[in-house]
Order: structure tokens, then C-alpha cells, then sequence
């Protein structure tokens, strides 16, 4: 739809509301209020009735009520810059949340004498429903098909920012590890890899978890997750045995004899539990009666060997056991 940007300008510019334009030169405007001449077209003006630039003198005897009108009409201006600039750094989200569908070709008619022209169709970017989450790929079948080279090309942080949004985003992951004080080896996890990929396909504006939904529903939701796997293992270890393998060490800091427990089956290993041994970690009569809890636990029927360190203590409870 064609339209007539002169006219359009004169009824909201405040710089074509308050000045007069020279015919001759279309840069140079004459204020109605102190007569002054600025050259630079009608942003050169509002910044003269405006006040407050370097590159202009400010117009004193502009009305408060005028200055102000002109001063919220460039702040909107630039407002509306800053967000046309944001659309165009996000175009690459139109990739993955696209919908094939593209807009008319649109005719532009500029100011006399320079003729029309068209611009290319743009996708139109598409509101993600319900339905998306059945569609949406998990982020660890992401990962597992970049690791296993399958999958076609992956959805990284490269398809979706440009450079310096990626490295703005790198920033501030890294003040977060550094503020928290998180061993910087946590980034080889694979769920760190996972996470990344989560918020990357949840697009812009996700809000992270708070603290009570960390400490409360998704800790318990995760607890679950973990006991279900576990009828998986437990299953296994009765249909094909298992070993328990015992982990002895000493925490420096609270001066205490720790074991950890896991269980090995054809199905992989897993962690148990830990428990405090410090009484009872030089006598092996004592030691013998936890490796046994741990039996039990297990079952004495899917237990096929023990694994344990080989200080005297282990090595004489295991032949009591």
C-alpha cells in the first residue's frame, strides 16, 4: 500500500509542526519560534527545539509543553529503532520457528521523481501452541544425534544468535559459574551440554527456575525420575546378578570415613548410597555387618561378588561375610 510520507510527517514530526522548511533546501529548517536556521534536516530541528545536543544550539524560546512533546516524540523514535534492530538480530529464529509461510511482496513508493520498488517476502514468524511440544525435539536426542554425527544438521546457539549475541551469552554463563563458585570442569556434563540445548529450543524470554522450585518441586520430580530407572536396574539384577563395589575414602574437612555404594550389572552401574563408617571402619567384626545391610538390600540372590579396598579391615569382613 503506497502512502504519502510527506504528508504523514507533517501531521505527527514535530520538527514540520514547528518549523518551516526551506524549498530550496530540503535540509534546512527555519524555527517558528526564534527564527533559527539549522541545517541537517528535521532531526537537526527537533534536536534544536529539544535542547540538550552538542550539535545544535537549544531554541530559548521554545514553550516547556512543546520541548516536552518533542523530547518524547524522539525517545519513542528511538524506541522503536532499538526494537526494529532486535527483530532484525532474531530474523535467524524464523529457521526453526518458521512456518514456510511468506508475506506478499510489498510496493514502496518513495518522493517524487524516485520511482517505486519492491522488497524481497519475508517469513512470518510463527507463535509457538500446544501442539509444538510434541513436535519440539527432546534436547538430549539433540545432543545424542550431534554426538553420534545422525540427525542432519543440529539447532545450535549459532543457527539462532548471531556472533555477538552468542558471545554475550557466553559472558554471562561464565559470571554465573564464576559468582557461584562452580568447578569449571561442570561444563564436560552432559546435562550442562542438555540444558544449554533446553533453553535454545524454548526460544527467547524463558525465565529460569527459582530457588524453591529447585529445592522442592523439580528436586522431587527428579527423585522420581530416578526411582523409575531404578525398577529398570532392579529387574536386572535378578534376572542376571550384580556386583556391589564399595568406594572407601576420608573427607578431610569434617574428619570422616565415607562409603559409597553402586551396583554393576550387564545394565551399567549406579550409585547407591553413602554412609558414615568412622566407627566402625578399622573393625572388621563392626564392618562386616554393613556390608551386609548392603546385601540385603540388594538381595542375597542377585549379590555374585563384593568388591571392596584391600586394607586388612575390608579384606578380613568380606571373608567374615
Amino acid at each position: 500500500m503506497a502512502a504519502n510520507n510527506d504528508s504523514l510527517d507533517h501531521n505527527i514530526d514535530p520538527a514540520r509542526k514547528y518549523s518551516v522548511k526551506n524549498p530550496m533546501n530540503r535540509n534546512n529548517f527555519t524555527c517558528n519560534f526564534c527564527s533559527k536556521v539549522t541545517k541537517g534536516g528535521a532531526s537537526r530541528m527537533k534536536e534544536h527545539l529539544a535542547g540538550g545536543f552538542t550539535n545544535v544550539l537549544a531554541c530559548q524560546k521554545c514553550p516547556d509543553h512543546i520541548r516536552k512533546e518533542v523530547r518524547d516524540y524522539m525517545k519513542q523514535k528511538q524506541q522503536m529503532k532499538e526494537s526494529i534492530q532486535m527483530v532484525s538480530r532474531m530474523q535467524d529464529f524464523d529457521d526453526y520457528y518458521g512456518d514456510g509461510e511468506e508475506e506478499d511482496c510489498v510496493e514502496v513508493t518513495g518522493k517524487r521523481g524516485e520511482g517505486s520498488s519492491k522488497q524481497p517476502p519475508r517469513k512470518k514468524p510463527k507463535q509457538k501452541g500446544p501442539m509444538d511440544m510434541f513436535f519440539t525435539p527432546k534436547a538430549e536426542d539433540a545432543l545424542k544425534g550431534r554426538k553420534d554425527g545422525k540427525g542432519g544438521k543440529q539447532q545450535t546457539i549459532n543457527d539462532v544468535c548471531r556472533k555477538e549475541l552468542r558471545a554475550k551469552a557466553r559472558r554471562e554463563i561464565a559470571k554465573w559459574f564464576y559468582d557461584a563458585a562452580i568447578p569449571f570442569n561442570a561444563a564436560t556434563y552432559d546435562s550442562f551440554h542438555i540444558m544449554g540445548k533446553a533453553i535454545g529450543l524454548f526460544g527467547p524470554g524463558m525465565n529460569p527456575p527459582s530457588m524453591y522450585e529447585l529445592r522442592v518441586p523439580l528436586l522431587k520430580k527428579e527423585v522420581a525420575t530416578i526411582q523409575e530407572k531404578m525398577v529398570d536396574h532392579k529387574t536386572e539384577w535378578a534376572q542376571k546378578g550384580c556386583s556391589i563395589m564399595s568406594d572407601g575414602w576420608r573427607d578431610s574437612v569434617v574428619q570422616k570415613d565415607i562409603i559409597n555404594f553402586l551396583v554393576n550389572s550387564p545394565r551399567g552401574s549406579v550409585f547407591v548410597k553413602s554412609m558414615d563408617v568412622s566407627e566402625v571402619s578399622k573393625d572388621a567384626n563392626l564392618l562386616v555387618g554393613v556390608l551386609d545391610d548392603m546385601v540385603q538390600e540388594v538381595g542375597e540372590s542377585n549379590v555374585i561378588q563384593v568388591i571392596t579396598d584391600n586394607t586388612s579391615a575390608y579384606v578380613k569382613a568380606v571373608y567374615l561375610l
